[in-house]
């Protein structure tokens, strides 16, 4: 079992990444509008700065999109969603067991199955080797 201390650690480790993420994140978006916002005030009549701010955009859209699915909401939907599919699977393999096969059949002369009696199964007996 994990010591109480290195509990603390491994959590202060995982809130800390999170932490520095959104920071990034934050920064990324702050940099994207202040750059568009003067591209577009010194150079909004030249056309490659409508391209610069698409493909930036595409950039800070990702960005935020691998934030929600690894630290937002999304993550906790994923994880609801696993745990759904996790009981359901535990549902189905409970629902179903493979039936046991104790009985024996054998043909018989007009070709049809039957069950062998269990005084005439000699299935049953584990053969005696002689030595």
């Amino acid at each position: 079992m994990m010591a109480e201390a290195d509990q603390y650690d491994e959590i202060r480790r995982r809130v800390e990444k999170r932490y520095k993420k959104r920071q990034e994140l934050i920064t990324h978006i702050a940099s994207y509008v202040v750059a568009n916002v003067a591209l577009w005030f010194f150079f909004g009549r030249d056309g490659w700065v409508m391209w610069v701010t698409f493909g930036w955009g595409i950039g800070v859209v990702s960005n935020i999109i691998d934030y929600y699915n690894k630290y937002g909401p999304g993550a906790q939907n994923k994880e609801a969603e696993i745990q759904r599919e996790i009981e359901r699977e535990r549902a189905r393999m409970a629902g179903y067991e493979k039936p046991k096969n104790d009985t024996h059949m054998r043909l018989t002369d007009d070709g049809e199955l039957e069950e062998v009696p269990e005084d005439e199964d000699h299935w049953s007996e584990k053969p005696k080797h002689q030595s």
